[in-house]
């Protein structure tokens, strides 16, 4: 299906017509940076005529649900700056992986470069990507794939946000990227270390301590954290890690911006698995299973496929997270269809042990949700707002004021805008959902929450 962006038309054709001017007749969009290894230079408004003429292709339908006439109306005009042009690269770094050994993972660096010169001081933007199965589309993929930028749409924020003066930094996750080891879905603290030893890589690379004196940008000290979906549950767990003491002297979160994120996996979520109504991403419940296996399996069977899914699907569905299968083809292997729709209950391919585990408040099975809700047993001392869309039918509004309502409890709740302290946000854009039953808002509202999420942050920038 061709993708429609009507309502933005007359704005984008009058930005694409700017882009191209900006751009120069004739140049590039994407060069390799003298000197600087794998680095690819990119020109936001070049960057943004690729993306324009991206959306009037088809997309794929794993991707259909991102709204780009809401990326036209709020980032497209941040890419026309004759600021800064872009230099993007892959990192490769160590962390802990959720079995508790160090593994070579990968994520993706964006520095501003002055266009006229000198090495401008500037925040690092550590963005959390949400749930995604398929490794092409991780976000140091891209650098494979620039002619397609409508499949990294959220690399597409990070880049628009880059070209107004941010260090962004995105990690693909373990599982994602180069690494193949299963993806720890929703695991807090485990996917938060993976973020904090980016950062640090990230911090070395602009530093220059890495061995590369050619960094185009210098670090300013502020530290700001973002991300939607899943991306807003591991930005919450990351601020929960980098307040520990053993970061006093390392880092300090400026502000924290975790956005739609499932939160209360042990209550709202645990509560969508069980619920008998169909789902528009069933796929979501082995993926979590399959990473808390990987993750807990030395701890408990409980997890295992075996007492986990239903014949056959024990046996068909976990090798389909191997970073092969988009999530699509996943919620088909569980009995979803697409042409045409019919919807299914997630826990259908469930087996009685593990629902009744599930159902059981002192099990196993629920204390590790509990364990990795994101919001439990500890309070932000930094800037936090939560934007959440009250329609959400993915990943439901409740995940967010469960957590407010805990921090808000432990003295959290913050009257000063600018102070240490938690906000709830509700997201108000109207996000209209075709006849296509597929399309949710989760996806619909996550352009205009993004830009209300940096908005916020960007209030805090030196």
């Amino acid at each position: 299906m061709i993708r429609a962006v009507t309502t933005a038309r007359t704005l984008c054709a009058a930005i694409v017509a700017a882009s191209i001017f900006t751009a120069g007749c004739g140049s590039k969009s994407f060069s390799h940076t003298p000197g600087g290894g794998n680095t690819v230079s990119i020109n936001p408004a070049a960057l943004l005529v690729s993306i324009n003429n991206s959306i009037q292709q088809p997309i794929a339908r794993a991707l259909d649900g991102w709204k780009w006439d809401s990326f036209i109306t709020s980032f497209s005009a941040l890419m026309t700056s004759v600021t800064y042009t872009l230099d993007m690269q892959k990192v490769t770094y160590q962390s802990t992986g959720a079995d508790g050994k160090l593994h070579s993972m990968t994520g993706l660096l964006i520095l501003p470069r002055a266009i006229f010169g000198g090495k401008p001081s500037v925040p690092i933007l550590m963005y959390q990507h949400g749930t995604e199965v398929y490794r092409p589309y991780s976000p140091s993929q891209f650098l494979a794939h620039l002619d397609r930028p409508t499949d990294y749409p959220e690399v597409m924020v990070a880049a628009a946000i880059a070209s107004t003066g941010y260090a962004v930094a995105l990690v693909d996750y373990e599982g994602m990227g180069d690494n193949t080891d299963t993806q720890p879905h929703v695991v807090g603290a485990t996917l938060a270390q993976q973020v904090v030893d980016l950062l640090r890589a990230s911090r070395d690379i602009i530093g220059g301590t890495a061995g590369n004196s050619s960094s185009p940008c210098t670090w300013n000290s502020q530290l700001f954290l973002m991300g939607y979906s899943e991306g807003g549950y591991v930005t919450m767990a990351t601020t929960r890690e980098l307040q520990l003491p053993k970061y006093a002297g390392e880092f300090t979160i400026t502000a924290s911006a975790p956005l739609s994120g499932p939160h209360d996996l042990s209550g709202i979520m645990r509560g969508i698995i069980l619920s008998d109504s169909t789902f528009k991403a069933p796929y979501f419940a082995p993926l979590l299973l399959t990473a808390y296996n990987y993750a807990y399996g030395a701890q408990t069977t409980d997890f295992s496929p075996g007492f986990t899914m239903r014949s056959p699907y024990d046996t068909t569905i976990p090798p389909l997270f191997n970073g092969d299968s988009t999530s699509d083809k996943i919620s088909e292997a569980m009995g979803m269809t697409f042409s045409p729709v019919t919807l299914i209950v997630p826990k259908s391919i469930l087996t009685q042990q593990f629902i009744d585990q599930l159902t059981l408040d002192t099990s196993t099975v629920v204390a590790l949700l509990k364990q990795n809700d994101s919001y439990r047993g500890w309070v932000p001392t930094v800037p936090m707002r939560m934007i959440h869309h009250k329609s959400d039918e993915l990943v439901p509004y409740g995940n967010s004021q469960v957590a407010f309502d805990a921090f808000s409890t432990a003295g959290a709740k913050s009257h000063d805008p600018q102070g240490p302290g938690v906000e709830l946000v509700e997201e108000t854009a109207t996000i209209t959902i075709s006849a296509d039953p597929v399309k949710t808002v989760h996806f619909g509202a996550a352009f205009p929450e993004l830009s209300d999420g940096w908005k916020w942050l960007d209030g805090f920038k030196k």
